[in-house]
C-alpha cells in the first residue's frame, strides 16, 4: 500500500513538471513572438514591392484642424494658466477634440464646415478640481457648447456664438 502510494505521489510529480515545463515553453513562444523586430528589408530599384504598408495618419490643411490652439480670451477674460496651458486641438483624423481647460483635460467630437465657417463642438472636461480654476472651466464649458461659428485672422482664431459675438479666441502654436 505504502509502495502504491509513493508510486502515486512520483507520477503526480512528473505530471507537475511536464506541465510546468509545457507552461514555460508556451510562455517563451509567446514573449519571443511578440517581440517586435526592425524590418531589416532593404529596398532596392529591383526589389519586389512588399505588402507591409506605413500608418497614413490624414492631416488636412485647412488652417483649423490639426493644430494646437492655445486658448487666449475667454468671454472677454484672459485665459489662466493653473496646471497646465489652456488648449484647443481638432483632430481631422477622428474628429475628435483634444485640449486642456487649465486643469482638466477636454475631449468630446465635431463637426466643421471650413468653407461657410462653421464649428459643432460636443466637448467635455475632466473632474480633477484645481483651487481657483473652477470659474473658468465653468465658463469654458460653456462657451464651448455655445459655440457655431469661427473667424480666423492670421494666427488667431475666434470662436462665436450663433449671434456672431466672440467667446473664445485662441492663438496658433
Amino acid at each position: 500500500m505504502l509502495k502504491n502510494h509513493k508510486n502515486c505521489q512520483n507520477n503526480k510529480q512528473n505530471i507537475v513538471k511536464k506541465y510546468a515545463f509545457s507552461s514555460l515553453l508556451l510562455g517563451v513562444t509567446i514573449l519571443v513572438g511578440c517581440q517586435s523586430s526592425p524590418n531589416s528589408t532593404v529596398t532596392t530599384k529591383s526589389s519586389i514591392a512588399t505588402t507591409e504598408r506605413p500608418l497614413v495618419v490624414k492631416r488636412v490643411s485647412d488652417g483649423v484642424q490639426d493644430i494646437q490652439w492655445d486658448i487666449v480670451q475667454i468671454e472677454g477674460k484672459k485665459a489662466q494658466f493653473f496646471h497646465s496651458t489652456p488648449y484647443l486641438m481638432l483632430n481631422s483624423q477622428f474628429q475628435q477634440i483634444q485640449g486642456n481647460t487649465g486643469c482638466n483635460s477636454i475631449g468630446g467630437n465635431y463637426v466643421i464646415d471650413t468653407v461657410k465657417h462653421r464649428l459643432d463642438l460636443n466637448a467635455r472636461s475632466g473632474y480633477f478640481s484645481c483651487d481657483s480654476a473652477l470659474a473658468q472651466e465653468a465658463e469654458l464649458s460653456d462657451a464651448l457648447q455655445a459655440i457655431t461659428q469661427f473667424q480666423i485672422n492670421g494666427k488667431t482664431m475666434s470662436l462665436l456664438n450663433s449671434r456672431g459675438q466672440m467667446l473664445i479666441q485662441l492663438q496658433r502654436k
